[in-house]
């Protein structure tokens, strides 16, 4: 795909890759989620996109689901999703589930936020940065696609940015939940890429410059 990309008004959100959720020894392990992301060899494409990202001078954010002991954060009516969070006793505030894999850990300039829902945007100052930045080009990774980045896609293209999934740097539970969110719900909320459309854009660019 042929797209022109100005890093300085795009931002690479990477989202909810923590050891709990991505790691076979993980808290979350029994979802498949981990499974996925090594069947699919995420970490080592997050990596890559991360790096060209920084490169470029593009802002790269990690937005990471945490709690406190005893999870605050969390009423006894919250949805199953969470509540399965609080059973597992996972993604705990200071642990190593909670931490980024050392594959992609966050690096001098990038920004880490804290989340406590399946949205990027809900109980975060993400969009405040993003105003205060200019950004208005959003380029999404993480899992599972059809929760964090699903619901980060739908909030910020209500919100008016320009919505990018980058496909190959996401998965979820299993391989249909996956494909489901790209094929028939994703597109209606922004536009489906791969990792090397984001790369090529950035090698090209150097190749010219």
């Amino acid at each position: 795909m042929r797209m022109s990309i100005n890093a300085k008004n795009s931002v690479l959100l990477v989202l909810h890759c923590q050891n709990d959720i991505v790691d076979l020894s993980g808290k979350f392990a029994y979802s498949g989620a981990p499974s996925q992301v090594v069947e699919r060899g995420i970490l080592g494409k997050v990596s890559d996109v991360v790096s060209i990202a920084r490169k470029a001078g593009m802002l790269v954010i990690y937005v990471n689901n945490a709690f406190r002991p005893g999870y605050p954060e969390l009423s006894k009516r919250t949805f199953p999703l969470l509540a399965g969070a609080r059973k597992a006793g996972s993604v705990l505030l200071g642990s190593w589930g909670a931490a980024n894999p050392q594959v992609i850990k966050p690096k001098d300039g990038d920004l880490v936020l804290i989340n406590y829902n399946s949205s990027a945007f809900s109980y975060t100052n993400l969009d405040q940065i993003l105003r205060a930045q200019n950004i208005n080009q959003l380029f999404l990774t993480g899992v599972a696609t059809n929760f964090v980045v699903d619901s980060t896609a739908r909030y910020g293209s209500e919100l008016g940015y320009d919505i990018f999934v980058v496909e190959d740097c996401c998965s979820s539970f299993t391989e249909e939940m996956h494909n489901f969110a790209i094929n028939q719900i994703l597109p209606h909320f922004g536009t489906v890429i791969k990792r090397t459309d984001f790369i090529n854009n950035f090698l090209s660019n150097t190749k010219h410059s």
